[in-house]
């Protein structure tokens, strides 16, 4: 009886008789109106339909449950390909690529570090497994860099799952365009990684293991996005895809530099049994100033956040000022940055409008807080941020550096004065900059009145 209502509602017997589908899918709907019969609710036949338990509140509660089921079977018969695992098995998932260029004879070197999935599976009995393989290929062209991977990469290469594009200083010098233009070709190109700027051997960068993220690329990540949140020495702003903006304008860019402490003494998997982490780590070490696509300077790591600020790139900011003598560190947050580019008397100005909130971080003073104390604190901080500021701009004009990118919104003004300073060749150097810096105290710490000590 059940199966008879079942069937006049949806006309499975029907459906599953119709030769377009294959035997295999005339096995599952068979299955399925099986499966269905059994799990059907009985039906009071004595009651009425609309009543509960009747048969069109049954035969309803069914057609829903079916149609849930139909649907979610008939979206996995797309995906059957991944049942078996048989396409991860043939890829070779790429983590970590690095380039290099041979200073003598000019061919192109990348590095290609592989994931090991076996070794992320759960290791019982076991020694350490690697999590990673790094393969080297040299040739005399790009293209052929594809071709040379096959000769030592057993598998298809997936380059889908790269967390950062590594390149050396040496390779930066020189230009990096004909390797954009190469992976702007690549129809799975991934734009969105960062690109960063090694100064130590890319060989031994590559060849090192990392601790906790034992997968360097996301290691790598991660560090960048901490550094990014925690203390402000990473721009956001440097993906492929921000060099590659910027190929055509006067707009530059700074990429993180990094470091290896230690040089072969992380290349085995020994390293995850020694209890120093910081030997033989990867560590950020500055920022490479690109313009166009050439690397033209490097920015130390306690310039980074300064300028990130004055770029409206900074998620936060760190500092020390002295008040009365005495040091105090503080932290700015919810920062907010104004810019705007004015003629003045003939001379472009670029007025830089800064408001912080500040975190008492450490201070040395051994007098209680008080309202004037705060108030020496904030107007240091303003008067300090905005001579360095000055200071800054002064230094990256010296060199030669348009880091606040003065030229290029020079270039989107209107007017006749702006036309005719940009005749001028490189009229950006004759701007002034005018900071003015606000803040406001919102966190004093769990303590007002500082412990004094003494002599015992």
């Amino acid at each position: 009886m059940r199966r008879a209502v079942y069937d006049r509602a949806f006309g499975l017997n029907e459906i599953v008789r119709r030769p377009v589908f294959g035997s295999a899918r005339a096995d599952l709907f068979f299955g399925l109106e099986g499966y269905l019969g059994a799990c059907a609710p009985a039906v009071d036949e004595n009651l009425p339909a609309n009543e509960p338990g009747g048969k069109k509140e049954k035969v309803n509660d069914v057609r829903g449950k079916a149609a849930a089921l139909i649907l979610s079977l008939i979206s996995l018969l797309g995906v059957t390909g991944c049942w078996d695992m048989t396409e991860i098995n043939q890829l070779a998932i790429g983590n970590l690529a690095g380039g290099d260029i041979d200073p003598e004879t000019g061919n192109q070197i990348v590095y290609y570090q592989i994931v090991n999935p076996s070794a992320l599976a759960a290791q019982k009995g076991a020694g350490i497994k690697s999590p990673v393989y790094t393969y080297r290929v040299e040739a005399p062209t790009l293209a052929e860099l594809a071709l040379g991977a096959t000769d030592v990469l057993p598998r298809d290469l997936f380059p889908d799952h790269f967390q950062v594009y590594l390149m050396t200083e040496r390779m930066a010098r020189r230009g990096l365009h004909s390797y954009l233009n190469f992976l702007e070709r690549q129809t799975n190109r991934r734009t969105d990684l960062d690109l960063v700027i090694t100064d130590s051997s890319i060989a031994d960068v590559m060849n090192t293991y990392t601790l906790f993220e034992r997968i360097p690329g996301r290691s790598l990540r991660a560090l960048f996005e901490l550094q990014y949140k925690v203390s402000g020495r990473v721009n956001p702003k440097s993906r492929i895809k921000d060099v590659v903006e910027h190929m055509e304008s006067s707009v530059l860019t700074v990429l993180p530099v990094i470091s290896l402490r230690g040089a072969g003494q992380a290349s085995t998997t020994g390293r995850y049994e020694h209890i120093d982490a910081n030997k033989g780590s990867l560590v950020l070490s500055g920022g490479a100033v690109i313009k166009k696509d050439r690397m033209i300077g490097k920015l130390s790591l306690d310039q980074i956040p300064l300028y990130n600020l004055m770029k409206n790139e900074a998620k936060v900011y760190y500092d020390r000022i002295r008040v009365n003598g005495k040091n105090v560190d503080v932290g700015a947050s919810k920062l907010k940055v104004r810019r705007k580019l004015s003629m003045e008397g003939g001379r472009p100005v670029l007025h830089l409008n800064v408001y912080a909130e500040l975190k008492l971080l450490n201070t040395e003073q051994n007098e209680a807080l008080s309202m004037d104390s705060l108030d020496q604190i904030k107007q240091a901080f303003n008067v300090q941020v905005a001579d360095k500021a000055i200071g800054f701009f002064e230094w990256s004009r010296s060199k030669g550096w348009d880091l606040l990118s003065i030229e290029d919104q020079m270039g989107k003004k209107r007017g006749e004065m702006w036309r005719e300073a940009l005749n001028e060749q490189e009229a950006w150097k004759r701007a002034k900059l005018e900071p003015e810096v606000r803040c406001k105290v919102t966190d004093m710490g769990a303590i007002i009145d500082p412990y004094k000590g003494g002599n015992p």
